[in-house]
């Protein structure tokens, strides 16, 4: 308890609400909190429109805000007004990919002033939003990190990955396979109008992974606005319908993208903004198109899956290079009988689970029993100590839990422990996700 003193002694705790004025500003506490969120992450402040967008943008999510501000701050210093450490906290719903899902506590704009590092702020406001999240019926959180390593240390295991890839289109077409369906140009305006969400979706429903985006990122993704919140003028757009469709709820995929132009002798780049695809034969068709595009050396995607089929599409599949892989989506169970009857299963069976939990949540010994692809989960003791075929770390249950990490590889990495070898590859077998894995929403 002496750190909480010293915590309590040096900080104030807040929880709030982000408000905005009768003129829709976000007001002075909201702006405050903003810009000690932009200090952390490099990002300029935004103008007034700019900063009541993003204010909206926070009210329509619903977000929790937290912040950790100084009792006694310098005179002159931001931390007169400014929060030493930011949080936030809102609903976002993570899909199965059979059409089910499961609501998460998805944590944002995380930081830590510089000056107050190793003080204990992060793991206050983490410990204070988890306990938040139990209390709010949260049966898993959720979060995207700009960092690597800091989140295990709070029960978070990272669920997805991700590359980003470059294609080079002299070697890539012709495709190995015919494309089927047609595939036109059309405004970001007219994509914006309700048929992108439509497709996103119908990608949502059927792709494990998947969580639903936040109200700012629209007008980014259909190429409405930049990164910075400015009007876009250099995105364009393309839909895909199947063979003999013409209708706007046809449409089963489509992509934004820009062209960055190379100089001194560096590649023309066509960067990918957002593809979403509802069928295979979308997402083969609107690569075969970007590829096809005159003016640019190379396709640059960011968000593709680890087990892309373009690449077993290519005409020369060295025409794919992977630039980078990193984590994606990170998932910190805090119910474990809630997440595991929430999803679907791929093959019947048992098997029982000793989880260990540092802080407390999901701490126990539990048994997963699966009939007819659906599970029920009974508790056999209040800690790890039961007997188990499996023990982990809830870090590492939330790693498999979408089917994208195998318990296999991390008993393999010394993460997962059975005294049967074979137990491992059972919930492997059992968390074979409907499809695979693909995230391409960040928070």
């Amino acid at each position: 308890m002496a750190s909480n003193d010293a915590f309590d002694d040096r900080y104030d705790l807040r929880e709030f609400a982000p408000t905005t004025d009768d003129q829709g500003a976000p007001t002075p506490e909201t702006e405050a909190w903003m810009r000690a969120v932009g200090l952390g992450f490099h990002e300029p402040h935004p103008d007034a429109e700019g900063a009541a967008r993003m204010a909206s943008h926070f009210l329509e999510d619903q977000e929790t805000f937290l912040g950790a501000y100084l009792r006694d701050p310098l005179p002159g210093s931001v931390d007169e007004t400014w929060p030493a450490g930011t949080f936030t906290w809102f609903r976002k719903r993570l899909s199965w990919g059979d059409g089910a899902s499961i609501d998460t506590q998805a944590i944002s704009a995380v930081t830590v002033r510089p000056t107050e590092r190793r003080r204990g702020i992060l793991r206050r406001m983490m410990t204070h939003a988890l306990e938040r999240g139990v209390a709010e019926g949260y049966a898993v959180a959720s979060l995207t990190a700009s960092e690597g390593t800091i989140y295990r240390r709070f029960g978070f295991g990272s669920a997805i990955r991700e590359r980003a890839v470059r294609v080079r289109r002299e070697r890539a077409l012709p495709l190995l396979a015919p494309t089927t369906g047609t595939v036109a140009v059309v405004t970001p305006e007219w994509l914006a109008g309700g048929v992108g969400r439509a497709v996103f979706d119908r990608f949502d429903a059927r792709t494990p992974g998947s969580m639903v985006r936040n109200a700012g990122t629209w007008p980014i993704v259909f190429g409405l606005r930049d990164g910075e919140g400015k009007p876009a003028t250099d995105v364009r757009a393309a839909v895909h319908r199947p063979a003999g469709a013409t209708a706007a709820s046809d449409v089963d995929g489509y992509v934004t993208w820009r062209v960055k132009e190379g100089r001194g002798g560096t590649d023309t780049v066509l960067e990918v903004v957002d593809l979403v695809y509802a069928t295979d034969a979308a997402y083969l068709s609107l690569w075969e198109f970007l590829l096809s595009i005159d003016l640019n050396d190379v396709v640059r995607y960011t968000r593709s899956r680890l087990d892309d089929p373009v690449v077993a599409a290519l005409g020369d599949n060295r025409a794919y290079d992977v630039e980078h892989e990193e984590d994606h989506v990170w998932l910190r169970v805090l119910d474990v009988p809630a997440v595991l009857t929430s999803r679907p299963y791929a093959v019947d069976g048992s098997i029982s689970l000793a989880v260990s939990d540092a802080m407390g949540f999901a701490a126990g010994t539990y048994r997963l029993d699966v009939v007819d692809g659906r599970g029920t989960v009974t508790r056999t003791a209040d800690d790890d100590g039961g007997e188990a075929d499996l023990r982990l770390d809830v870090a590492d249950l939330g790693a498999v839990l979408i089917g994208s990490v195998s318990p296999v590889t991390l008993a393999a990495a010394g993460l997962v422990h059975a005294d049967d070898p074979a137990a491992p590859a059972v919930f492997r077998a059992m968390l074979v996700p409907p499809r695979v894995p693909h995230g391409i929403t960040y928070f």
